[in-house]
């Protein structure tokens, strides 16, 4: 039976948890960026059906990869805990095992892309409160995505943070679907392992 974790294990459990959770956000920022730096930028234009496929075109891939991540990330997630348990039930002084981090959770789902959309969050929100150059410039080129779609419209711009939906629910969707294939994987690789021990016995 697992005591209680003292203030200094707990510490340390949110740190190693912090920097998984970071990990797992950096790659989709990256590309989130890369989109907004490519595709997505051809949205400046005056051409109105090239504005309307970057913008339309660039969010969909966008998505696409993000559930990509989800999976991925789901499917990691679920294989440690699986990990875990096996070393938890042979009593393992693993402290990753013990405290459980990097383990899969439902709301690390939530947590990853929400964090890879935290540099847009606070561009966003001192544009708004402090208009300003940068800001501007760093929504475009970094954060195209969710600065483009209703920029032509005159719509105000606090509404754009409605676009964080599109990371996050694709990334969860995914990170769902991973977890399920995983837990299919590993439940087939502990059936194997049972018939071979079954005929080690005979």
């Amino acid at each position: 039976m697992q005591t209680e974790l003292t203030p200094q294990e707990k510490r340390q459990k949110f740190l190693w948890e912090a920097r998984d959770l970071i990990i797992g956000a950096a790659l989709p920022f990256v590309i989130m960026c890369i989109f907004s730096s490519t595709i997505i930028l051809f949205a400046d234009t005056d051409d109105l059906a090239v504005q309307l496929i970057a913008i339309i075109g660039g969010d969909i891939l966008l998505a696409a990869a993000y559930f990509i991540f989800g999976r991925q990330n789901g499917a990691t997630a679920y294989r440690k805990y699986y990990l875990n348990e096996t070393k938890r039930a042979l009593n393992s002084s693993d402290k990753k095992a013990i405290y459980k981090t990097g383990e899969y959770a439902l709301w690390k789902g939530f947590a990853i892309p929400l964090i890879s959309c935290v540099p847009f969050i606070i561009l966003q929100i001192i544009n708004i409160c402090a208009p300003n150059t940068f800001c501007e410039f760093m929504l475009r080129y970094a954060c195209g995505w969710a600065y483009f779609p209703l920029h032509a419209a005159g719509v105000h711009e606090a509404v754009n943070f409605v676009f964080i939906v599109i990371p996050v629910a694709t990334h969860v969707a995914g990170y769902i679907l991973g977890m399920k294939k995983e837990e299919k994987i590993q439940a087939q690789v502990a059936e194997e392992s049972a018939k071979l021990k079954k005929k080690h016995k005979k």
